[in-house]
């Protein structure tokens, strides 16, 4: 027989499984009404292994969730608050260090972890040959890449794990965020102050002759600069129909100017990926006095005469963000 639930929190739907490792699917609202098909038992969250499912080889984890019976499908104006400690906006970040991979610490914080940039790494998301996603390795090349190249940042991927370089430490500072402006307080160089999250993601996209085709910087002809070659309508040239590429359906194509957001196409950040990052911002924000929310910034609020991330790639497949918007949104959630 169907069971009735209601969402006590914000909960995510998962395809095909009841894990938090299977796909994420749009998440739901508090409050939100549903017919399950069965109680079944799955992944342990929070010690909970109670899930529900759902039509369509879908799934919400029980901990989220309560049953109701038909005198009791309203929503209680003077209801406790739910219990925070199963919310997803209070679990600890997915943090994995990335053993022997160290970054290069230019000293410590002046007044401490003071805030945050959202960046994207601009680089692929995909297996060889425009293959399946594959997001945590080419997280864990964009830690190395960080070594290489003397930066200091964190990376969160598309799966939602946010991995470390070895030895991170966030009372030290290292660059990631180049030359800058704090629109907040007016102190230029940044990466002092605020530690860089760079969001596993293939940055802006450039349209092609192709109307089915968009391709990242990396798969475009490019000068002898490394910058990519445009035609009068903005558009690139493919330089390989077997390396990363996308169609307009999974992009979000920005046409005007809003907030921070400059127009293009991007690449939206996965839910898991979004959940990760405002998971990261509470955290901190929790664990450090130092931490102010009003200072999680975007790169391109920080230089944005040069910086177009985050971009339209805030905040998931659903919604768009600027970067005014995820501040306003993580204040509602602390």
């Amino acid at each position: 027989m169907a069971l009735r639930i209601r969402t006590r929190i914000r909960v995510k739907v998962r395809s095909a499984s009841p894990s938090t490792g299977a796909p994420a699917l749009p998440s739901l609202e508090p409050g939100t009404i549903l017919e399950a098909l069965r109680a079944v038992t799955g992944e342990s969250v929070s010690g909970n292994d109670r899930w529900y499912e759902l039509a369509g080889s879908r799934f919400v984890w029980g901990g989220g969730c309560e049953e109701i019976s038909d005198g009791n499908d309203e929503t209680d104006p003077d209801a406790d608050r739910p219990d925070r400690s199963h919310m997803g906006d209070d679990v600890p970040p997915q943090f994995e260090t990335v053993a022997g991979v160290a970054h290069k610490v230019q000293g410590s914080r002046p007044r401490g972890l003071e805030g945050l940039i959202v960046h994207f790494d601009a680089f692929r998301i995909k297996a060889a040959g425009n293959g399946a996603e594959d997001s945590d390795r080419r997280s864990i090349q964009m830690i190395g890449a960080g070594k290489s190249n003397g930066f200091h940042y964190l990376e969160i991927s598309r799966t939602g794990k946010i991995f470390l370089p070895d030895g991170f430490d966030w009372s030290k500072w290292g660059s990631h965020a180049g030359k800058s402006l704090c629109p907040v307080t007016g102190r230029t160089g940044v990466s002092q102050f605020y530690v860089g999250a760079e969001m596993n993601n293939p940055g802006m996209l450039f349209p092609t002759a192709d109307a089915n085709v968009l391709v990242p910087w990396y798969n475009s002809v490019r000068n002898s600069n490394g910058v990519t070659i445009v035609d009068g309508q903005g558009r690139a040239t493919r330089q390989s129909a077997t390396d990363e590429w996308y169609k307009p359906a999974e992009a979000r194509q920005v046409k005007t100017a809003t907030g921070n957001i400059k127009p293009g196409w991007y690449i939206p950040y996965s839910n898991d990926q979004f959940e990760g990052l405002t998971n990261l911002c509470l955290y901190l924000a929790r664990k450090f006095a130092s931490f102010s929310l009003d200072k999680v910034l975007g790169h391109d609020e920080v230089a944005p005469q040069r910086k177009n991330d985050p971009g339209g790639a805030l905040a998931d497949p659903d919604r768009l963000m600027t970067m005014a918007d995820f501040r306003a949104f993580l204040k509602e959630k602390l």
